[in-house]
């Protein structure tokens, strides 16, 4: 059942975010929206901003959980490019809702260990500071990237550059070795 609850509060505010930015969004209206309570809510989430990243990590959940081998992992970042893309609204009412430094933070703190993790499969025998030195630099890029891309509206024109930082993400980690 709580899952089932934080879903449903995940759904409802992803609903929301659709409409409008989450300064927008009370609460209130979440849990009027789903039929439950205040406690509820609190119960699970301490506010708008918990909900809003656990609704994300749920989302990428299944593709990043799912990543049997990291270096097929463009299919993968393919598909949180279209997620992004499906749901541009919602992904640029959420860029416009954030502080840039707590944005940068949150999606350093899921692209880092990822990045990683590939690092150290196509490069196996590579020194670890080496590998989370380069995975940095490349989180870096790769946040880079993606806050211009959301500044500009997400024009699709732009994916083929995740897709080149993606080779050199991986062409650099093998380098190493």
């Amino acid at each position: 059942m709580p899952l089932t609850t934080k879903r449903a509060l995940a759904t409802s505010l992803k609903n929301m975010l659709s409409k409008k930015t989450l300064d927008k969004i009370t609460v209130k209206d979440i849990v009027d929206d789903c039929n439950l309570n205040r406690q509820t809510f609190y119960y699970h989430f301490h506010d708008t901003y918990a909900l809003l990243e656990w609704m994300y990590l749920d989302e990428a959940k299944d593709i990043v959980d799912n990543i049997d081998d990291p270096v097929k992992q463009s299919g993968k970042f393919d598909l949180i490019l279209n997620f992004i893309v499906k749901n541009k609204t919602l992904v640029l009412n959420t860029y416009r809702s954030l502080d840039p430094d707590f944005l940068m933070e949150k999606l350093k703190s899921f692209m880092l260990p990822v990045i990683v993790m590939v690092g150290k499969s196509v490069a196996p025998n590579a020194n670890k500071e080496n590998i989370d030195f380069t995975a940095e630099i490349y989180t870096y890029a790769l946040i880079g990237l993606s806050t211009n891309w959301a500044k500009n509206g997400l024009p699709e024109e732009d994916l083929p550059k995740f897709n080149k930082l993606g080779h050199m993400i991986l062409n650099g980690m093998k380098a190493l070795n």
